[in-house]
């Protein structure tokens, strides 16, 4: 495809998600989403209707991308899809840098971004390999020398997640502040029903499976999604939501004896051409999307 067809793929997306926000509108969204970001927006359409107030307020709040820049695979096989870095910017809110993915399973079928996530603090996008042509270079990726493979990668983050070691000598990902986001998310849950028992599950999302976009030093961005779930329980105790963003969420006031609190984490991480280097998460998007 041509950028200019990605361009209007992106127009499209910018102008029905903001009149999927304006209504809160999870049938809509699910129009122009899929997968992990379909979960987490949905999710966040609920939880703002359920609080109101300012947070619904800013929840319609229409979102302009400025200064896109596309990057097309050479593969014209289906499913087929693109990337696009922008800057969002919104009122209300800060401005951010944002990469998403679009996906079209077949011809003549929609086009729908599956993947977004947000730059970090002090963070930039590295440089993409783009050949000649404009096109994405995946061969410019140095495959036998990446510090992990993609899917040990995911496999690494599951493991640390659930060790809590990002940092640590035996762990391959630096504790960065996307890491330290999601562990604050998991000590924060476990602190607010303490003393509960609480457990951790860590799986992968696989709608969409692990994307990869190549890099002109040898190394791979890698693009993924996490599912952190929180068994909470307690015998005897009924569970009551002060909160009625997660009561909406949950479609529930309180339960009884315990719940599971489900959080979707979109990450998105450089793999250095360097067996001997640490792997950092440089943008990420996601939280809460189920309570059941």
């Amino acid at each position: 495809m041509s950028k200019d067809e990605a361009a209007k793929v992106l127009t499209d997306y910018e102008k029905a998600n903001n009149a999927a926000n304006a209504s809160v509108d999870t049938a809509a969204i699910a129009k122009i989403e899929s997968g992990s970001l379909l979960a987490n927006d949905q999710a966040s359409y609920l939880y703002a209707l359920g609080a109101g107030g300012d947070k619904l307020k800013q929840a319609k709040q229409p979102i302009s991308l400025t200064n896109p820049a596309f990057y097309i695979s050479r593969s014209t096989a289906y499913p087929r899809g693109f990337f696009v870095t922008a800057q969002s910017v919104q009122t209300g809110a800060s401005n951010a840098g944002w990469l998403i993915h679009f996906a079209q399973a077949a011809a003549g079928a929609p086009w729908m971004a599956d993947s977004l996530v947000f730059l970090a603090s002090g963070k930039q996008w590295p440089e993409f390999a783009v050949g000649a042509d404009g096109l994405l270079d995946d061969e410019a990726v140095q495959r036998d020398k990446l510090a992990l493979a993609p899917l040990d990668l995911v496999s690494a983050d599951r493991t640390m997640l659930a060790d809590n070691n990002a940092g640590q000598p035996a762990s391959p990902f630096l504790n960065d502040d996307v890491t330290a986001a999601e562990q604050r998310w998991i000590q924060g849950e476990s602190d607010a029903v303490s003393p509960a028992t609480v457990a951790l599950t860590v799986t992968t999302e696989l709608a969409p499976s692990p994307l990869t976009m190549p890099l002109k030093n040898g190394g791979e961005l890698v693009l993924w999604g996490s599912r952190l779930s929180l068994r909470i329980s307690q015998s005897g105790r009924t569970f009551a939501f002060t909160d009625p963003g997660w009561s909406k969420v949950a479609g529930h006031d309180s339960f009884s004896g315990g719940f599971t609190a489900d959080a979707v984490f979109l990450a998105a991480a450089v793999d250095p051409a360097d067996k001997g280097a640490k792997i950092e998460k440089i943008a990420e998007n996601g939280g809460l999307v189920a309570v059941r």
